[in-house]
């Protein structure tokens, strides 16, 4: 393959990951005005989102299968079509139990045919010494394409006399996006027989998961990213609470959304990288002190009243919590090479602690709905509302730095452990 049809393949299969899951997870950018664009109560938008979490979680597993039998730029092309027609289907808000439908969908084509597919063909384009390299750029397109494409669809959904109308367009536009970079990637990107005969499976068997379950730092790594993730999971419902709260414009709601969840992705996650490296040197400890900080600023939005004059506070607050968000997620993985464990079972690690860390996707958004009810539509909130939000944030970010400690403690114990012996000194 040619350098610069290997650029083309990669600058593709990149903004592929920066389209395909944006309407599953359109709550990060317009919670409210996109359940009424897909004909949702926000009680009924977090039901769909707690079952595509769910059927999610599952898909993780079997993604690595599909990706070691079946040709990975075949697998992106289908689950991009599929997702294309899809986001064209949802749009015109067929009803509840179809807009569920889809979503379970959108995780079998997201996360079982299409991610591990993606990590495999990226991983296709580069020897070892240049993975790192792709993957971080892999993340910083992502972010890019969906900063731009985000920027614009707010720009719609301000300009929308009906912000739900506004929204709906913005999912038309992924859908097309998404069936054009279908076909792009079918005729442009090469994938040949002996790259991928040489590529690393991505499939983990049984074995591998029993070997990962007996593994301490599996259950440590898995809740400490779990704690963080509740974070990322509900940063999204900060959007009606600046909005309801505090009285931002639902335009203005799009780009802080944008900013929040996107900008931050390609800016927050390469700095973290970054400071564990050069300054830190051990992600356990960095995580630590990101948990310090989102639990100050959970803390922080729990005591501050709700008015239009601490509105630039409300911002202040959820910019430093995104970005320390941003910065653990970039390096979330990094504890199971820093950790030292076997490479053979580092598969059955990462797979099933990744059952158990994005777990919140699976029930979190259902919950938060639940707390925040949907007063427009007559049903009051519960359980205290955003109080209990935050409440609850406070309480996974103090989980978090007990775990994170733990795992410091057990790493140098068996590192002072198994040290040899210093040996004698000769009489």
């Amino acid at each position: 393959m040619t350098r610069m049809r290997r650029s083309v393949s990669f600058l593709l299969l990149a903004m592929t990951g920066g389209v395909i899951f944006q309407v599953a997870y359109l709550r990060f950018l317009f919670l409210s005005d996109g359940a009424e664009a897909l004909g949702l109560s926000l009680q009924e938008y977090g039901t769909v989102t707690s079952v595509f979490g769910a059927t999610a979680v599952v898909m993780y597993f079997v993604g690595g299968w599909f990706a070691d039998r079946f040709s990975p730029k075949l697998l992106i092309v289908i689950a991009m079509a599929g997702t294309g027609v899809l986001d064209l289907y949802v749009a015109t808000a067929p009803g509840y139990w179809a807009v569920l439908i889809v979503h379970v969908l959108f995780a079998v084509l997201g996360m079982g045919l299409y991610w591990s597919a993606l990590v495999k063909s990226i991983s296709l384009l580069g020897g070892e010494g240049e993975q790192g390299r792709l993957f971080g750029f892999l993340e910083g397109i992502r972010g890019l394409t969906t900063t731009v494409i985000g920027l614009v669809g707010s720009a719609i959904v301000a300009q929308a006399v009906v912000a739900s109308t506004g929204v709906a367009t913005l999912i038309r536009i992924y859908g097309v996006l998404a069936l054009v970079l279908a076909i792009l990637v079918y005729f442009i990107v090469h994938q040949g027989k002996d790259e991928l005969d040489k590529a690393e499976r991505q499939s983990v068997g049984f074995r591998q998961l029993l070997q990962a379950a007996t593994n301490k730092y599996t259950w440590l790594i898995g809740g400490t990213v779990m704690m963080m993730y509740s974070f990322y999971t509900l940063m999204g419902y900060l959007s009606p609470l600046l909005q309801d709260g505090f009285g931002v414009a639902a335009g203005m709601i799009g780009v802080i959304g944008v900013i929040r969840t996107y900008v931050f992705q390609f800016i927050a996650g390469p700095v973290g990288g970054v400071l564990v490296d050069k300054y830190f040197r051990s992600t356990p400890r960095f995580l630590r002190l990101t948990f310090v900080i989102v639990g100050l600023t959970a803390v922080g939005y729990l005591l501050l009243p709700r008015q239009a004059g601490l509105l630039w506070i409300a911002v202040a607050l959820m910019v430093i919590m995104s970005l320390a968000v941003f910065a653990a997620r970039g390096v979330f993985w990094a504890s199971v090479g820093e950790l030292g464990i076997p490479v053979a079972q580092r598969g059955g690690v990462i797979g099933l602690a990744s059952g158990l860390a994005y777990l919140p996707d699976a029930f979190l958004p259902a919950v938060a709905s639940w707390w925040i009810g949907d007063p427009s539509n007559g049903v009051p909130t519960q359980g205290g509302g955003f109080s209990a939000m935050f409440i609850v944030l406070i309480i996974a970010a103090v989980i978090g730095m007990v775990l994170c400690t733990v795992t410091m403690r057990v790493h140098a114990r068996e590192r002072s452990t198994s040290q040899p012996e210093p040996a004698p000194t000769p009489a």
